[in-house]
């Protein structure tokens, strides 16, 4: 063992790399985040403009399909996330619980997300 022999370090494992984000993964985030108390709606996100062309092949390949898109945009290894609120409790407030439940998903399933993105596009 490195770790009784002073002037060792130990031996930190690779990182695994990022799981990419799959319809079915983010329909399972979706879930999270209508479950958040407050959130009453949850609208599609947008991409950047260089992930726009990857979003529309995907609709295109979907045309005819019963799947459901996701509502949840990736960008990279970002999430955006637009919902509506009840007005109950302040948006922002809501917004930090969608975050914590979307983050505490991902790393449940082996993501890591580098942002987390929540707008609020309606209250009450």
């Amino acid at each position: 063992m490195t770790d009784d022999i002073p002037g060792t370090e130990p031996v930190q494992p690779e990182p695994e790399p990022d799981l990419p984000w799959t319809d079915e993964a983010l329909l399972a985030v979706e879930a999270v985040v209508l479950d958040v108390p407050g959130v009453t709606d949850l609208y599609r996100g947008r991409t950047s403009v260089g992930n726009a062309v990857g979003s529309a092949v995907a609709a295109v390949r979907r045309i005819g399909s019963s799947e459901a898109a996701p509502r949840i945009a990736v960008d990279g290894t970002t999430l955006r996330i637009v919902i509506g609120t009840d007005g109950a409790a302040p948006a922002p407030t809501v917004a930090h619980a969608v975050h914590d439940a979307v983050l505490a998903a991902a790393r449940a399933t082996g993501r890591q997300p580098t942002r987390i993105d929540v707008r609020v596009a309606r209250i009450g």
